[in-house]
C-alpha cells in the first residue's frame, strides 16, 4: 500500500486517548505497541516509536492504464424509481408489494458510490434496476447523460461484477483474460496481450496467471472479476457487496481498486452491507436507503452533521457505517419516517453546501482512459456471431478435456461398462437359443448410452448459468453463439464414447461379423446418445436448480423407457397410452438396432439343441414387432428429436434470460 504506517508506543492509561488524536500522515494508523508485538516483548520494555513504510502496491495505479480503449464518461439520473413484485402464486396473485418507492439521485463519473442500508432494505433491488437487470415492475425515468436510457446500448457501456465471483474453474487467469479480450475487443493480438498484461499487473494477478481459477483466494477471485470486465474499459461499473467474505486486507485492496477506477473517469456504483471506518470515508458518494426509501444521499464527511442537525448524535469513536445501519434498523426507535422527510425536503443538499468535500471538485480530476461525455455508442458486438461462437467453442473445448468427471470418468465408464457387458453376454450373438438374452443385451446398451449422455449434461446450465448470464448481460457474447459453442463442444465427446463402448461389446458378443451392420449399430447407439443429451440440455435449462434437474432427470428417462418396445410390445400397450410409444425416442433406437442385428436378410442362427424356434431371423423381428419397421425412418426420427429437443432447449434459455429481467 503507497502510504506510511505510524506505529507509536502507548502505555495503558494513554491507550483511551489515542482515538481522538491524528495520526501524523493522512494514511497512517497508530496502535499500541503491545498489541502489534504480540507479546513477543517484555511488558517493561522501554516505548519506541517506529515508522514503517508499506511496499508499494500497484492496485492503486488502475487509473494509470494506457493501453484501454477510450471511452465517454458516463453519468446516470434516476427520478422517482419505484418497483414493486406480485405476491402470491401466478394463478393466485394476492396483490403486489412494492420494494422501492419514489428514489430520485444522480450518480457522476469519477465517483465512488456506495449503496448502503440494512438487510432487506433494497439495496440489491436498486443496483439491479439501475444496472439495467430488472425491468418487470419498474416505474420512473433513468437518463444517461441526459438522455432516455436505451438498454441495449447501456448493457454494452456498463458491467455488473455479482458478489459470487462465479468463474470457470478450468480455465487458468490468463485464459479467461484472453477469452474476455478476444470477445469484447476487435484488436491485433499484440495489442490485446499488452493489455491484459498491463491490467493483471495492475490487479497484482500476474504472478498467478498460470493458475487456474479454481485454486485462487477470495481477494483473488474478486479482482480477476473486476479484470475480466475491465478489459473494454466500461464507463460504468457495478459491485454487488464487493467485500463480502473477504478478510481486512483484501477488503482495503477492493476498495482501494474502485476508488481507483473512479478516479480513472469511471462511475463506480456498489452496495456494502457495513464497511469499516477505513473502508467508509474512501467512498465519494452515499446512497442510503431504508425499507426502500432513501435516507440519506450526499457525500460522506456531511453524513454526521446531517445527522446532528436531526437531532441524532453519533457516539466518539463510534464507526459512522455502523451508527446509520443502527438508526435505520430501528435501535434508537422508529426513525425512518423522519429520515424520508429529510431527504424530501432537500436537507441532504443543504448538508452537501454546509460540509463541501475535501477532494476538491471531481471534474478537476485528469482521467486518461476515458474522454469527457460524448455521444452514444452502438449496441451492436465488437466482434460477429461466428467469432464469438468459435471462441466460446474453445473455451468449452478445454473446460471440458480438463473436466475430470465429465470426462475422463465418462470415457472410463464407457470402457468398463463396455467389458463388463461384453463378459456378461460373451459370444451370445449368434446362438439361437439365447436370442433373448441377446435383445436384453441391445436393450441395456441402448439403455446405458442414454444415461450416461442424458446426466452429465442435465447438469451442464444449472453449474454454469450464473457465469452464462454474467457474462451476457455485460454483453460478453450473444445467447445463440454461447448456445450454439455450449452444446457443440461437446458433441465430439458424445460421439466417441459410444463408439468406444459398441466396438468392445459388438465383437464380445458375437453379433454378425459385417462392417455394414456394425457401422449401423454403432450409428444408432451414438443418435440415441445424442437426443439423450438434447432431452438432458432442455431439463438443465428449464430447471430451477441443481436439484431439480438432477430429480427431473431420471424421472423423464422412466416413461421414455417403458414405451421402448422391449418391456411391453406396441399391440400390447392400450389404445389410450400408444401415443406415448411413437414420442419415445428409446424405441426408434432399440428399434433401428434389432433390425440392423437381425435384419437386412441374415442368414439362419447357430442352433446348438434340438428345438430352435429362433433360428430364423424373421421370427425374432415378428416376436419383437418390429417386421414391417424401416431402418431409415429411425434415423429420420431420431433426427427428428434432434433438432426439436435443441431448438427447444434454445427457447427455454432465451424466455430463462428475459424472465431474469
Amino acid at each position: 500500500m503507497a502510504s506510511s504506517c505510524f506505529i507509536s508506543a502507548l502505555s495503558p492509561n494513554r491507550k483511551r486517548g489515542v482515538m481522538a488524536e491524528k495520526p501524523v500522515d493522512p494514511g497512517c494508523v497508530s496502535i499500541a505497541l503491545e498489541d502489534a508485538v504480540c507479546n513477543g516483548a517484555s511488558q517493561d520494555a522501554p516505548l519506541l516509536t517506529t515508522h514503517l513504510k508499506k511496499v508499494e502496491n500497484h492496485i492503486t495505479e488502475a487509473q494509470r492504464f494506457s493501453h484501454l480503449p477510450k471511452r465517454p464518461a458516463v453519468d446516470i439520473e434516476f427520478n422517482d424509481l419505484s418497483y414493486s413484485v406480485s405476491e402470491g402464486s401466478c394463478w393466485k396473485k394476492r396483490g403486489y408489494k412494492t420494494l422501492l418507492k419514489c428514489l430520485s439521485g444522480k450518480f457522476c463519473s469519477r465517483e465512488l458510490i456506495g449503496i448502503m442500508g440494512p438487510s432487506g432494505a433494497g439495496k440489491s433491488t436498486f443496483m439491479n434496476i439501475l444496472a439495467g437487470y430488472r425491468k418487470t415492475g419498474m416505474k420512473g425515468q433513468i437518463l444517461v447523460n441526459g438522455q432516455p436510457r436505451d438498454l441495449r446500448t447501456f448493457r454494452k457501456m456498463s458491467c455488473y461484477i455479482m458478489q459470487d465471483d462465479m468463474l470457470l474453474p478450468h480455465l487458468t487467469v490468463l485464459e479467461a483474460m484472453m477469452v474476455s479480450v478476444h470477445l469484447k475487443l476487435k484488436e491485433r493480438l499484440e495489442v490485446k496481450k499488452e493489455l491484459v498484461t498491463e491490467i493483471l499487473t495492475a490487479l497484482g494477478l500476474l504472478d498467478c496467471s498460470d493458475t487456474r481459477t479454481l485454486s485462487l483466494s477470495g481477494g483473488q477471485r474478486k479482482r480477476l472479476a473486476i479484470a475480466l470486465e475491465l478489459v473494454n474499459n466500461p464507463p460504468i461499473m457495478f459491485f454487488d457487496e464487493p467485500t463480502s467474505g473477504l478478510d481486512s486486507a483484501s477488503c482495503f485492496q477492493v476498495v482501494s481498486l474502485m476508488k481507483s477506477l473512479a478516479q480513472g473517469g469511471r462511475t463506480i456504483i456498489c452496495t456494502i452491507h457495513q464497511p469499516s471506518a477505513k473502508l467508509f470515508e474512501m467512498f465519494d458518494k452515499l446512497f442510503i436507503v431504508s425499507q426502500g426509501q432513501c435516507i440519506y444521499k450526499g457525500i460522506v464527511p456531511s453524513l454526521i452533521p446531517y445527522l446532528k442537525g436531526l437531532g441524532l448524535h453519533c457516539p466518539t469513536y463510534h464507526n459512522p457505517a455502523d451508527f446509520i445501519i443502527e438508526v435505520a434498523s430501528g435501535e434508537y426507535g422508529d426513525l425512518n419516517p423522519l429520515l424520508f422527510k429529510a431527504v424530501q425536503d432537500g436537507m441532504c443538499t443543504m448538508a452537501e453546501k454546509k460540509n463541501p468535500s475535501k477532494g476538491g471538485d471531481p471534474s478537476s480530476w485528469k482521467s486518461q482512459s476515458l474522454t469527457d461525455a460524448g455521444p452514444i455508442e452502438s449496441c451492436t458486438f465488437a466482434i460477429s456471431s461466428f467469432v464469438q461462437f468459435y471462441i466460446l467453442f474453445r473455451r468449452t473445448f478445454i473446460s471440458i478435456l480438463r473436466d475430470m468427471v465429465l470426462t475422463h470418468l465418462r470415457f472410463m465408464s464407457h470402457i468398463c461398462i463396455g467389458v463388463l457387458i461384453g463378459l456378461l453376454y460373451l459370444n451370445i450373438g449368434d446362438e439361437a437359443e439365447k436370442v433373448f438374452n441377446n435383445t436384453g443385451c441391445l436393450f441395456f446398451s441402448m439403455l446405458f448410452l442414454m444415461f450416461a449422455a442424458l446426466m452429465p449434461t442435465v447438469l451442464t446450465f444449472p453449474l454454469e448459468m450464473s457465469v452464462f448470464l454474467r457474462e451476457h448481460l455485460n454483453y460478453w457474447y450473444s445467447l445463440k453463439a454461447y448456445y450454439l459453442a455450449k452444446t457443440m463442444a461437446d458433441v465430439p465427446f458424445q460421439v466417441i464414447c459410444p463408439i468406444v463402448y459398441c466396438s468392445i461389446v459388438y465383437w464380445m458378443t458375437s453379433q454378425p461379423p459385417e462392417a455394414s451392420r456394425f457401422l449401423l449399430f454403432a450409428s444408432l447407439a451414438t443418435a440415441t446418445a445424442l437426443v439423450a443429451q438434447s432431452l438432458g440440455l432442455l431439463i438443465g435449462a428449464a430447471s430451477t436448480s441443481l436439484q431439480v434437474a438432477t430429480f427431473v432427470g431420471p424421472v423423464t428417462a422412466i416413461p421414455v423407457l417403458l414405451f421402448s418396445g422391449f418391456f411391453v410390445s406396441f399391440d400390447t400397450i392400450p389404445t389410450y397410452l400408444q401415443w406415448s410409444s411413437y414420442v419415445s425416442y428409446v424405441r426408434y433406437g432399440f428399434e433401428g438396432v434389432i433390425l440392423s442385428i437381425y435384419g437386412l436378410d441374415r442368414k439362419n442362427l447357430t442352433c446348438n439343441t434340438g428345438f430352435c424356434p429362433f433360428k430364423e431371423p424373421k421370427k425374432v423381428l415378428q416376436v419383437m414387432d418390429v417386421q414391417d419397421s424401416k431402418l431409415y425412418m429411425d434415423f429420420i426420427v431420431l433426427g427428428i428429436f434432434f433438432i426439436i429437443l435443441r431448438f427447444l432447449a434454445y427457447l427455454v434459455l432465451r424466455y430463462k434470460v428475459k424472465s431474469e429481467r
